[in-house]
């Protein structure tokens, strides 16, 4: 008999655990840091137990998407202007979306060189694929190109060795530039590349970035704004396994969710 009542005070908890809901917010990824923005396609972020990988790729685009969501709001209602992490496709796509004909807050996005996003995969001369949305609220008058100079700053690196050089992502997060702050890396030859960092790094990427690559004579500038960035091969942006966990171990130290 006592051990029938201990099992039917057992039912009784769990009845009232599960109608307990954690809220949502529990799950979101930090707006100063939206790393999993970044890797929507191959999450696999830890702490819901046995849900497929699917749901939590959804769970951690809906936290992006709200989190994006408040940005733009808190721009509008202060008059003042916030910019995304630097986004893939997928999605940048979504946030387009989200904020076409809204008449509260503008959003402009900019990929930096004078580019416009891919309509595809195909990416053709002029267009991008990695982008930021800038957000204010409509009656501040920002124009595009204004936002795209004050949000990217485009860096030119010649001279260097890129077949015996590190990735340039990778020589990026060696030198601590987290890739959210980064852009489109183009390649237009062995020894030329053009890359989009935020405004906020480029100083620490002009400063640094030559050390961790391998030339003789490697220069780094910054591109006039009112240039287009020439076409190229656009570099993936992945990080070899071993600096990737490093990263995610810094950044589940600060608090952050922790990604595999």
């Amino acid at each position: 008999m006592s051990k029938l009542i201990q099992t039917i005070s057992w039912l009784r908890l769990l009845a009232v655990v599960s109608q307990q809901q954690t809220p949502v917010s529990a799950f979101h990824v930090p707006i100063q840091n939206i790393a999993c923005a970044n890797k929507v396609q191959q999450c696999s972020m830890t702490g819901w137990g046995g849900t497929s990988i699917r749901c939590r790729r959804k769970s951690c685009l809906f936290g992006i998407m709200e989190e994006i969501e408040g940005q733009a709001l808190t721009a509008a209602e202060t008059w003042s202007v916030e910019a995304t992490a630097f986004l893939e496709p997928d999605v940048a796509t979504k946030v387009d979306r989200l904020f076409q004909d809204r008449g509260d807050v503008s959003a402009f996005q900019v990929l930096g060189g004078r580019r416009i996003a891919a309509a595809s995969d195909d990416i053709s001369n002029g267009e991008g694929r990695r982008s930021r949305f800038v957000f204010m609220h409509p009656d501040l008058f920002l124009d595009a190109a204004t936002a795209e100079a004050e949000y990217c700053t485009v860096i030119l690196v010649e001279n260097v060795n890129l077949k015996a050089s590190n990735s340039i992502p990778n020589a990026l997060a060696g030198i601590g530039v987290d890739l959210d702050n980064v852009g489109d890396i183009v390649i237009t030859d062995d020894s030329t590349v053009y890359l989009v960092v935020d405004p906020t790094v480029a100083k620490q990427v002009l400063r640094l970035l030559s050390k961790e690559l391998v030339g003789v004579g490697i220069s780094l500038s910054v591109v006039d704004p009112h240039e287009f960035m020439p076409d190229g091969d656009i570099q993936d942006m992945k990080l070899s396994r071993i600096l990737e966990r490093k990263i995610d171990r810094k950044k589940f130290e600060k608090g952050y969710v922790h990604l595999n």
